[in-house]
């Protein structure tokens, strides 16, 4: 019989190891990528839905009900709450890359899909 403890270390560890995949932090972004390329890049594996969202918690990029509150906050809290890192998301999404002015086009062209 296997104990619930090496059950629930083994479930733990798949569950970070997920964690960390969604948050990745391509290196493929430059100076010149796009909020959008940013989004498919390093956020889509979490705000796409599926399973590392639902995971995570991560708002499904149009999703209307889901980002209207955020919405309500505006661009600059939701690009700062990016920037610092939020509930279970890496600051920047882990893009350690990215600039905080890509975070930023990279919020508005979220909640843009999101209105």
């Amino acid at each position: 019989m296997i104990l619930p403890s090496v059950i629930k270390t083994c479930f733990t560890g798949v569950m970070l190891s997920m964690l960390v995949g969604c948050s990745s932090g391509s290196s493929s972004v430059t100076a010149t990528s796009t909020g959008e390329e940013i989004y498919v890049q390093n956020c889509a594996a979490c705000h796409s839905g599926g399973f590392k969202g639902w995971m995570t918690g991560a708002p499904e990029v149009g999703d209307k009900m889901a980002w209207k509150p955020l919405i309500a906050k505006g661009v600059d809290a939701m690009t700062t709450f990016s920037i610092k890192g939020v509930n279970k998301m890496p600051a920047k999404g882990g893009c350690k890359t990215c600039s905080d002015e890509q975070i930023k086009a990279t919020v508005e062209y979220m909640a843009e899909q999101s209105k």
